[in-house]
């Protein structure tokens, strides 16, 4: 592991980690220590030609932010991207650079989306959320275009777990053709009895106090842990998933092991994939460009299959 990421690790979890006492204050705090702190993690902002903030209403009449990201002369490329933050925290602005990025060195238009966090909207809220964006957009700004479209569903961290769903439900109701998937660390089990759990469960960003709280904030108390749509792995069959799939794993994350079973569930099941498993790095590392060259060189390869 690169030495900036050791020590980022070391300031990170120097001080004994709680449990948040309010949802609200949780939030206060990890947005204003990303705003304080995004340069140094991330590195400078990257420029595009053009963004876009658009709101929509979901089934419910409620207001969802949208950011789109485009060049001037974009590819006919889309990507639909679902942010990370464990349902809870986090949001397109802190995801900001990471769909700059994809814009510029993949020249495709991005869609940020943003859904509703828990527990003050449990499950399947933000899926639900997800598949209202997706549909609107796709009507409002895609179909009208007479160019055909790859269309990528790129989900990081929970957003991963999500885009499972989303692309289940896209299965039964066919309205949208997705070419690509991207699942980047994603949580695929409820439960977290992995090896991976046990021996990457304190000290690398995530712990697995933290995982435990952040699924029970999202989870209704009587929703069946076992429900594929919850715990994406209990899948019998993978056919609903698109042509294509990138698996992203790490080598310093708990989740590691849910994601690797997930990419031999579709060996087994004969679905084309490709897995990338980034031995050096921690969960969430997308967000810690500045800390390591290999973190680059995760983009680059990203962007190639993207432009595949």
């Amino acid at each position: 592991m690169h030495w900036k990421l050791r020590l980022f690790l070391y300031f990170l979890h120097r001080a004994e980690s709680s449990i948040p006492e309010s949802i609200q204050d949780y939030r206060n705090t990890l947005n204003s220590n990303w705003k304080k702190y995004r340069r140094i993690l991330d590195g400078k902002l990257v420029a595009v030609d053009q963004t876009k903030d658009i709101t929509i209403l979901n089934r419910d009449s409620v207001p969802l932010r949208v950011r789109e990201y485009k060049m001037n002369r974009p590819s006919s490329q889309i990507i639909f991207y679902l942010h990370g933050g464990g349902w809870v925290g986090r949001s397109i602005d802190t995801y900001d650079n990471v769909c700059r990025r994809m814009c510029k060195n993949t020249n495709s238009t991005v869609y940020s989306i943003g859904y509703r966090l828990s527990p003050e909207t449990k499950f399947p809220g933000a899926i639900n959320d997800s598949i209202d964006t997706i549909e609107y957009i796709f009507t409002k700004y895609i179909k009208t275009n007479t160019d055909q479209k790859q269309v990528v569903l790129c989900g990081d961290s929970a957003g991963g777990n999500m885009a499972i769903g989303v692309l289940k439900y896209f299965e039964k109701n066919p309205t949208i053709t997705f070419d690509k998937l991207i699942v980047k660390y994603p949580p695929m089990k409820a439960d977290l009895d992995q090896l991976s759990v046990k021996k990457f469960g304190r000290g690398y960003i995530i712990e697995k106090q933290d995982i435990e709280w952040m699924r029970d904030q999202y989870l209704p108390s009587a929703i069946d842990r076992e429900d594929p749509l919850v715990s994406p792995l209990n899948y019998k069959d993978y056919s609903f998933l698109p042509p294509s799939s990138l698996v992203i794993t790490s080598g310093y994350d708990p989740l590691q092991d849910q994601g690797i079973i997930f990419k031999n569930n579709l060996k087994k099941h004969k679905i084309q994939y490709r897995h990338i498993h980034y031995e050096d790095l921690p969960h969430g590392f997308y967000l810690l460009n500045g800390l390591s060259p290999e973190i680059s060189k995760a983009y680059r390869d990203l962007y190639n299959f993207i432009q595949e």
